[in-house]
């Protein structure tokens, strides 16, 4: 009996050499954030170089594991700058989608290849970030020389907390929609959202008692058709007089990988009379001028975005102006003309603008 038991206790304390193998390694976890302005989802690539440069290296290096579906590519979305939880849901939804897009167009990546999530949280105190993660499992461990099978368990997968509910399939389909849409020669992250439709109006206009409005519609991210209409009907006692109306059509095409620097090709068509008030300040304050005028030419532009809804446009365009007038002055109420059926041509400024925006994006 003796025997029996100093036999089962030399067992047990051999057991543990048998599996000094048994012990498993936690899988290595990278992750690669990448930041935005707050209440934005353009995404900037200043300051985000070095870490798009290394998601790149690691999707180079671990391709194959990535295909096999052995390493998913997580996708976490993080936005809390916005009034609403929607919109910071929503803005969470499509940031994410345009780190996805960038992997999607430049590196081969499949949707299937990813693991997505958004929140309306912060991330490590940061209230506007996209954060990318790949966990790289352990190497297979070599068998222990004693020839004892290694038991092995796998590490259980970490769980994700969605603090809130994922978009509704609406807006899922549609940030799908604008990943396909954009997979073109510039990266789909660079590119900001444009707005689907802008009011404006010319403050530059307005100051000189012309009240402008007008408004944009944004065919894509690239081309936009704008129309402005000008207005004004001032008369006083004194003989003063500024009666003008004018339109200004135009096309845009949206440059850089922000969308905010544009070209345009422009023009004005409008009837005038006026005589002493702001306007005619340009001109012979002796002088009045009626008639009508057009011109065409090239406008170069950029919008400031000052908030989610709202932009400052300022432009400026350069062309030929052809102006058909009379010229009068008025002695004792009675309008006198000077010259009559005058032409003037030149090359030089057709316009000048500081637009307010109020932007209205496609319905979600």
């Amino acid at each position: 009996m003796k025997k029996t038991l100093a036999l089962l206790i030399l067992l047990l304390a051999m057991a543990p050499i048998g599996f000094a193998h048994t012990a498993v390694q936690e899988p290595d976890v990278i992750t690669v954030t990448f930041r935005f302005q707050p209440g934005e989802d353009l995404f900037i690539l200043k300051g985000n170089e070095a870490e798009l440069k290394r998601l790149y290296a690691l999707v180079d290096k671990y391709r194959m594991q990535i295909a096999d579906k052995n390493i998913p590519v997580y996708v976490d979305g993080y936005c809390a700058s916005l009034p609403t939880e929607r919109e910071n849901l929503n803005t969470a939804f499509v940031r994410a989608n345009r780190v996805k897009a960038e992997l999607i167009i430049h590196k081969g990546l499949k949707e299937a290849d990813f693991i997505t999530n958004n929140y309306v949280d912060t991330y490590h105190n940061s209230k506007d970030i996209v954060v990318v993660t790949l966990r790289i499992p352990s190497k297979t461990e070599q068998q222990p020389a004693s020839g004892i099978p290694v038991i092995r368990e796998q590490p259980e997968p970490e769980t994700f907390i969605v603090k809130e509910a994922e978009p509704q399939p609406g807006p899922e389909k549609q940030a799908e929609t604008i990943i396909a849409a954009e997979a073109d020669s510039i990266p789909a992250m660079l590119l900001a959202e444009p707005y689907h439709f802008a009011l404006r109006t010319n403050l530059l206009y307005d100051v000189f008692l012309l009240p402008a409005l007008g408004a944009e519609w944004r065919i894509n991210d690239r081309f936009g058709i704008k129309l402005d209409g000008s207005l004004s009907c001032w008369s006083s006692k004194n003989d003063k007089i500024q009666k003008i109306w004018l339109l200004n059509p135009e096309v845009r095409w949206y440059l850089l990988s922000n969308r905010r620097f544009y070209l345009g090709v422009s023009g004005n068509y409008g009837e005038y009379n006026f005589y002493k008030y702001p306007f005619g300040s340009f001109f012979s304050k002796d002088n009045g001028y009626q008639g009508r005028m057009w011109n065409t030419g090239l406008t170069v532009g950029y919008q400031l975005c000052l908030s989610h809804h709202f932009s400052v446009d300022f432009n400026l365009g350069i062309g030929y102006t052809r102006s058909e007038y009379d010229s009068f002055n008025i002695k004792e109420g009675i309008r006198v003309y000077k010259e009559r059926n005058r032409t003037k041509n030149f090359w030089g400024p057709t316009q000048a603008g500081i637009n307010l925006m109020w932007t209205f994006e496609k319905s979600k």
